[in-house]
């Protein structure tokens, strides 16, 4: 039998909140596989003494990915990713997705930890993003994907409809449905990756573009209302199941 989640990090230099971050997973879900996928300006030496610790497998990014784009007091002179990287960061996900059996991949960042079993692992689902149609505070507050972006997805079989975005840290694919909507859409996707991104700047932003992989491979996107963001629901943290965005691991009890 498959295990039932494993993870990815996206990791950079905080490797002690990565670190706690993959053993809050492991807390609950013991045989879950670790990828620990290092940027090329990341901590590679204590990634690696972590990886060894927690029996994972680390890797470097061929390149510097860096934050996609500016945005609020990060500055990174660009909008948005260009297609080499938004390909290197879906392609390494890909590449996890292969090396395990377990049924479900969630995306971590050195921010995002898990507090209680994640309900939803119970259903049969391809994506669980971020709530935000209604939030977590019960606010709609949806993260609107362009028109043109839904409109190619349906002209190519893919699904037109969302509750908005939000595919960030906390949010979990099918891996196996990951790995057929990558095959399916890769090479038509990054020979249009630039025109869609004139539609939308969101297409080379992390917590979209996988999402967008899974809806042009004809993959229904739910919400998780167990999962929240920690600049929204303030000293109630620890009442869901995943909190992201969430800067003092040190108060997460593993």
């Amino acid at each position: 039998m498959s295990k039932p989640i494993s993870a990815f990090l996206w990791a950079w230099r905080n490797y002690e909140a990565g670190s706690k971050s993959l053993r809050s997973l492991r807390r609950f879900y013991p045989d879950a596989d670790l990828f620990i996928q290092v940027d090329y300006e990341g901590d590679v030496e204590n990634y690696t003494k972590i990886a060894e610790q927690l029996d994972a497998t680390v890797n470097r990014n061929a390149f510097q990915l860096g934050y996609c784009g500016d945005f609020g007091y990060v500055t990174v002179g660009r909008t948005h990713w260009p297609r080499t990287h938004s390909f290197e960061w879906l392609n390494n996900l890909y590449k996890a997705c292969c090396s395990t059996d377990s049924k479900y991949m969630i995306i971590l960042e050195e921010d995002d930890f898990i507090l209680r079993p994640i309900t939803l692992l119970q259903q049969d689902l391809s994506i669980a993003i971020h709530p935000t149609c209604p939030s977590p505070t019960g606010i709609n507050r949806p993260n609107n994907i362009d028109g043109r972006l839904l409109e190619y997805s349906k002209q190519r079989g893919g699904i037109s409809e969302a509750p908005g975005y939000g595919a960030g840290g906390g949010a979990f694919v099918n891996r196996e449905h990951y790995i057929s909507a990558w095959e399916r859409c890769k090479e038509e996707l990054w020979n249009d990756y630039d025109t869609l991104a004139g539609y939308s700047h969101i297409v080379g932003w992390q917590d979209f573009i996988v999402q967008y992989v899974m809806m042009l491979g004809g993959y229904p996107v739910i919400q998780n209302p167990y999962l929240a963001e920690h600049w929204e629901v303030g000293e109630r943290w620890d009442a869901f199941e995943i909190i992201t965005g969430f800067k003092n691991h040190t108060l997460v009890e593993i």
